[in-house]
């Protein structure tokens, strides 16, 4: 057994505990025990003193591109499949480092890297964390997704949509990715226009749903969320100009969320990481104050929000917490909030939450310990934590 003593827990992330200060037993990669501080356990176990520092559950990226790694898109689209899989090996260890323990790719490689990657994973083979993978991206003819092509199976009608889902589950999908509406990259797209039919989108819903998965769609405009939303998906990426009609149709289910990408957002106005986008910048620039306006009224419904960056590796390695200073500073968010986001709320969408998610007896030992009080301040995650465990084993 390894003893995580002296743990101040976080309430709205702990469960089946009253306890705001106390022990926790890790066995088998799972939680095994949460007891008041000082108790004896028997044997000889390993421990490690918390002193009173924060215990929460990992934390959970829903929209990563493992891929991201090297420095211009053109040296991405000439990488062959098996230096991408390495890159997808650095992008999650790095994610793994600062406290991330559940990563889902929103869009792979057509070779499936991330496939691979998630099962080496959970074999053993190499450390990393839970990888989740889609497979590519299924999307419609599109201005501009030119450069996207190793990641895209264009898709026209639901026939063929039909195919293409059931093609990315043999391949080892866990849920399926639809492009929606345009791209703030992509040249000449218009990030408000639906790109997807209905018909399309529910037939994607109708065979993830055979598997017992779902799916998310990358969807910027009204139109665009509104329709994936009423035809069954289950998270929506991005979720820009969500509108006030969407959102009243969402209020207090839990088979839908949003997972709002502050951070590439930001990124692409501000960071020498994303030079190739000059166009999607100033696009971004001026649907800047309407994505945030769009975002902070989302807050105001009972509907699940959940956590996505969309970030080069760089930008994670420059400023590892910058989604929660953005969803702090731009979106004015209360911080107990952000962490669920970051962590429960994610585990919810997912359809993991009685796995991941939280600090519970039963649940995968899935954990970081930070320094100071995140429901007080914030800027506590602002910095890597100071210990990462996942399935029960000490990271750093």
């Amino acid at each position: 057994m390894f003893i995580l003593r002296n743990c101040k827990f976080v309430e709205a992330l702990t469960e089946g505990t009253s306890l705001a200060f106390g022990d926790v037993v890790l066995k088998d990669g799972r939680i095994a025990e949460i007891a008041p501080a000082g108790t004896v356990f028997e044997g000889e176990n390993e421990e490690l003193d918390l002193k009173g520092a924060t215990l929460m559950p990992g934390l959970i990226d829903m929209h990563v591109h493992l891929f991201y790694v090297r420095s211009s898109q053109a040296e991405i689209l000439l990488s062959n499949p098996a230096t991408l899989a390495f890159d997808c090996l650095k992008y999650a260890q790095q994610l793994l480092h600062i406290g991330i323990t559940t990563a889902r790719d929103v869009g792979d490689d057509k070779s499936c890297p991330t496939v691979a990657l998630s099962n080496a994973i959970k074999e053993g083979i190499v450390v990393g964390p839970r990888v989740i993978p889609s497979g590519a991206t299924l999307c419609p003819h599109e201005a501009g997704v030119e450069y996207m092509g190793n990641i895209l199976e264009y898709v026209e009608g639901p026939i063929e949509m039909r195919r293409l889902v059931r093609s990315n589950f043999q391949k080892g999908a866990a849920f399926i990715k639809l492009y929606g509406s345009g791209s703030m990259m992509a040249p000449g797209s218009d990030p408000g226009v639906r790109i997807l039919e209905e018909d399309e989108i529910r037939e994607a819903v109708k065979l993830a749903s055979l598997r017992g998965s779902y799916v998310a769609i990358h969807a910027h405009g009204a139109d665009a969320i509104d329709v994936a939303v009423r035809s069954g998906v289950r998270t929506v990426e991005h979720a820009s100009l969500i509108s006030e009609s969407t959102l009243q149709y969402m209020d207090g289910r839990t088979d839908v969320g949003i997972v709002p990408t502050l951070a590439v957002m930001h990124g692409l106005m501000e960071s020498e990481n994303y030079t190739d986008f000059a166009e999607a910048a100033d696009r971004t620039r001026k649907l800047r104050d309407n994505v945030i306006a769009c975002l902070k009224n989302a807050y105001r419904h009972d509907i699940l929000i959940g956590w996505g960056t969309d970030v080069h590796m760089a930008t994670y390695q420059q400023n590892p917490g910058l989604e929660f200073q953005l969803r702090k500073e731009y979106l004015e968010y209360a911080n107990v909030d952000i962490l669920k986001q970051a962590t429960i709320n994610s585990a919810k969408l997912l359809m993991m939450e009685d796995q991941i998610g939280s600090v519970k007896v039963g649940k995968f030992a899935d954990l970081i310990v930070v320094e100071g009080d995140p429901v007080e301040d914030i800027s506590v995650m602002y910095q890597p934590p100071a210990h990462v465990i996942k399935e029960g084993k000490l990271i750093r």
